[in-house]
């Protein structure tokens, strides 16, 4: 049951991109030159998260639905009025989920202990 929570949050995070992808640019200024690139960075390290999750933690799996996912999303702002499909976008959208994917594989121990920490406290909160 809960692979299947994390399966919906990851298909509402990739519906979410999409129809953000889908929106036409209005010319929003960031005031930060290719401050969008860290934004491109983040969203995917998060939805490389979600994958990993909704995968049963399938290292290899989460990366190809999340590298395949972020060249598809490219492609489809090829096709969206004002928007274009950028090389610079997918290289920062790669680079997000490669160092989640590092984050997870790599450093699997920190994060399981972590993790365990997080939740073992709010077990005890819940407990009292």
């Amino acid at each position: 049951m809960r692979q299947y929570l994390w399966i919906v949050l990851l298909l509402a995070y990739a519906t979410g991109i999409a129809v953000l992808s889908h929106q036409p640019l209005t010319g929003v200024a960031t005031g930060v030159s290719h401050l969008d690139k860290l934004f491109h960075f983040a969203e995917f390290a998060v939805f490389m998260f979600l994958a990993w999750e909704a995968t049963g933690k399938r290292w290899g799996l989460a990366l190809a639905i999340s590298l395949v996912y972020a060249a598809s999303d490219e492609l489809h702002q090829a096709f969206v009025p004002s928007r274009d499909a950028s090389g610079w976008d997918l290289l920062a959208d790669s680079l997000g989920i490669l160092f989640m994917g590092w984050v997870l594989r790599a450093n699997g121990g920190l994060w399981h202990s972590l993790h365990r920490l997080i939740l073992g406290r709010n077990r005890q909160k819940e407990g009292d």
